[in-house]
């Protein structure tokens, strides 16, 4: 079945599954793909490459992507029988919500802000700025560069 879906994309083994847009390789950890948690990652992820995700300026950008690459997997595990386990994609999706409203939250005031840049925000309470880190799969951490 794999092969199928493997013929369309690059795609190599790893540790994590991941697409990168600048190669257009799909990178699946082989040993997960036994499980339907794995086969929607695959899934999903090609799903990115499908739709032609490439950078995001903002957070609300990559959550919009995170949700229509679900979509499209979603599709594509009836095409290929995969079960759709529907809370593991709602998990994988509130992680990202998670890390949205993290970045967002002021560390002044608790205030919700505004996405100035990919790593500037400013509350709309108290006009703090701040900056956060980029990296998805790490903690946030969040600097405040005016109060």
């Amino acid at each position: 079945m794999y092969e199928d879906i493997f013929k369309d994309y690059v795609c190599v083994p790893g540790k994590r599954f991941a697409y990168n847009s600048t190669t257009e390789t799909i990178t699946y950890v082989p040993k997960e793909l036994s499980h339907s948690k794995g086969a929607m990652a695959l899934l999903h992820e090609i799903a990115h490459a499908k739709l032609g995700h490439k950078k995001y300026r903002y957070d609300l950008e990559l959550l919009k992507m995170e949700q229509d690459a679900w979509d499209q997997a979603k599709k594509d595990a009836k095409n290929y029988k995969i079960l759709i386990n529907e809370e593991h994609i709602e998990e994988c999706l509130h992680t990202y919500r998670k890390w949205v409203a993290k970045r967002a939250t002021c560390p002044k005031c608790e205030t919700f802000g505004l996405q100035q840049n990919n790593t500037l925000f400013k509350c709309i309470n108290c006009e703090a700025e701040w900056k956060v880190n980029q990296r998805k799969d790490r903690r946030v951490m969040r600097r405040l560069i005016s109060s």
